[in-house]
């Protein structure tokens, strides 16, 4: 088994969405990983991890299971 750690692209956090190169990041990154033999993708529930996911979950053809406990948290 192989787990994969993706950070989010670079963010835009008075709107919890991407830059306009975080979007580019994400599309990037979608050509990257679309080919990879996936068989479980998590996210977390921001919006910033939602949509750098997004492109790849698109060319997959996917959903991502959205995980409450994969967002960030005060320590």
């Amino acid at each position: 088994m192989k787990l994969i750690f993706i950070r989010h692209g670079e963010p835009n956090y008075e709107i919890d969405s991407l830059t306009e190169k975080g979007w580019r990041e994400a599309e990037y990154l979608s050509q990257r990983t679309s080919n990879w033999d996936i068989t479980d993708i998590y996210c977390s529930p921001l919006g910033r991890a939602r949509d750098t996911a997004s492109a790849t979950l698109k060319k997959l053809n996917r959903e991502a299971a959205i995980c409450d406990w994969l967002r960030e948290f005060n320590a």
